[in-house]
């Protein structure tokens, strides 16, 4: 394989080392082979543009992954054996053995440190970590790892940590210097608001009363509030009955895609869910089943099946885990917890969607949302899957709004709900302060996407803009992820949409993107 030729590429430049972080704005000649070995053939042939000159041996064996429109191989940069954090060559190649995008996070050989020493004992690491976090709250038991770790001027001997505190929730992710026990970095990793062999048996199914999505968009003529303000309970009208299917027990929620056995006090019946109501136990258990269940279908829909699947075991989930009025996905237990604090979180199905697109997210891109333009995308995009889902089961004045039983006392907005899919936002608005609300910015992110689900419908927006998470990381940006929505529709559509994208993220001031 012959190597780029400049000027016909464009770049995103490093800051620390003078090599481009992405390469992309071009397509290779198609090739026959498998994508690693084409991947492979790339990096070796643009060795001195990705800045890995010396460094093809010590790229780790690549990790694989398959989606509806092309292969990612992802190479994890070595040294002494260690995994050097966020320190990888990531190469894109599409269904015809074209590679179309790359990025290297890769450390060049000339400012590569000798042996690490890990002065500091594990024991003392865990301590710094959790003292970090909180001097006084309780800590959960947590994972460890040695790594290497880049700051804006060496490779550092590090011990990352993941810890969880329970109140307030948080989840984070700690670098302690290995050598001086100081902490080099860290973020609160939280993402708010292959299955064992089995015997085939016959399928369990249960029925059940939910909403679908919510009592507000579907109990016509009925006033929520009261006059203090307060939610009414739903009438009649507002449920609707569903089959819950692929269980494996007839007694508990556990099934092939869901299990609800982080749920405290969790029903354990043989009988069915046709008569429970909202205040009952066991509701917020049975809408949490069916909405995450019917949410992986859609993405098996999608294509993202068999060896594409994004889940392989079952989504664990706490129905009413904390009395707080907040939700969150979990990246270190892959697990989904829903609040009782105001209306049940669990009572809109909605909210449900919006936790599970974390779960997307991390399933396709690991700990996504570690940048405040990350954690905004990932809200937003949050927002976008559970107002996609939802849809064609809302009326008209409901159709640019989530969470509206979740939010119905938020008269900021009408219809009352958690937050609007459309707006006048543009990136120009985005609150780049420390303490920012990643919410507020989502919304930016969030209109974006319902823009293109608008122009393109809901058939053709949804595959490009899961699809364009395979191209992201952790720490991504706006203008990434729209040069993503791009490619998958290149891939995916061969560029159909390409002029209608551009105009979109034109509007809403998000580039450069061509």
């Amino acid at each position: 394989m012959k190597p780029l030729v400049p000027g016909k590429y464009r770049i995103v430049p490093g800051k620390d080392f003078g090599t481009p972080k992405e390469v992309w704005g071009f397509r290779t000649a198609p090739r026959a082979g498998k994508p690693p070995a084409i991947a492979h053939e790339f990096v070796t042939a643009n060795a001195g543009l990705l800045g890995v000159e010396g460094l093809i041996g010590k790229l780790g064996k690549p990790r694989i992954i398959e989606s509806l429109s092309a292969t990612h191989v992802i190479f994890a940069q070595l040294h002494h054996r260690l995994r050097i954090h966020r320190s990888f060559v990531t190469v894109h190649v599409d269904r015809r053995g074209r590679v179309y995008f790359v990025k290297s996070r890769a450390v060049p050989r000339d400012r590569l440190p000798g042996a690490p020493e890990f002065r500091v004992s594990e024991t003392r690491a865990r301590g710094v970590a959790k003292r970090h976090v909180s001097s006084r709250a309780r800590l959960a038991p947590s994972k460890i790892e040695r790594v290497w770790f880049w700051t804006k001027t060496r490779l550092h001997s590090a011990w990352k940590v993941r810890i969880h505190r329970a109140h307030p929730r948080a989840e984070w992710i700690v670098f302690v210097d290995a050598e001086r026990g100081t902490v080099l970095h860290s973020w609160d990793n939280i993402a708010f608001a292959g299955a064992a062999r089995r015997r085939k048996q016959r399928p369990i199914t249960r029925r059940a009363r939910i909403f679908d999505p919510n009592p507000v968009v579907k109990a016509r003529g009925w006033q929520p509030l009261d006059d203090n303000g307060n939610p009414r309970k739903p009438p009649a009208d507002a449920y609707r009955t569903v089959t819950l299917r692929r269980l494996a027990s007839a007694r508990v929620l556990d099934g092939a895609r869901v299990s609800t056995r982080l749920t405290s006090r969790r029903v354990r019946s043989a009988g069915e869910f046709v008569d429970t109501v909202s205040t009952k136990r066991g509701f917020d258990e049975a809408m949490a089943y069916y909405h995450v269940d019917a949410a992986i279908g859609r993405l098996v829909e999608l294509g993202y099946r068999g060896a594409r699947a994004l889940f392989r075991e079952p989504l664990e989930v706490d129905a009413h885990g904390t009395r707080d009025d907040n939700s969150w996905y979990s990246p270190d237990r892959r697990s989904l917890t829903f609040g009782t604090g105001g209306v049940d979180d669990a009572e809109d199905a909605e909210v449900i969607v919006h936790e599970f697109g974390h779960a997307v997210q991390d399933a396709i891109c690991p700990d996504f949302g570690q940048s405040h333009q990350a954690a905004a995308m990932g809200e937003g995009f949050a927002d976008y899957f559970a107002a996609s889902l939802f849809a064609a089961k809302k009326p008209p004045r409901f159709l640019d709004s989530v969470m509206s039983w979740d939010g119905i006392t938020n008269t900021d907005y009408d219809p009352p709900c958690q937050r609007p899919m459309v707006s006048e936002l543009t990136f120009e608005n985005f609150d780049v302060a420390d303490d920012a609300d990643e919410h507020e910015n989502g919304m930016i992110w969030s209109a974006t996407l319902w823009d293109i689900w608008k122009a393109l419908t809901r058939r053709i927006a949804d595959p490009i803009i899961v699809e364009s998470h395979f191209q992201l990381d952790g720490f991504t940006t706006f203008a990434r992820g729209a040069r993503a929505i791009l490619d998958a529709d290149r891939n995916l559509y061969r560029g159909a949409h390409v002029r209608t994208l551009l105009g979109i993220f034109h509007r809403r001031g998000i580039g450069p993107v061509e």
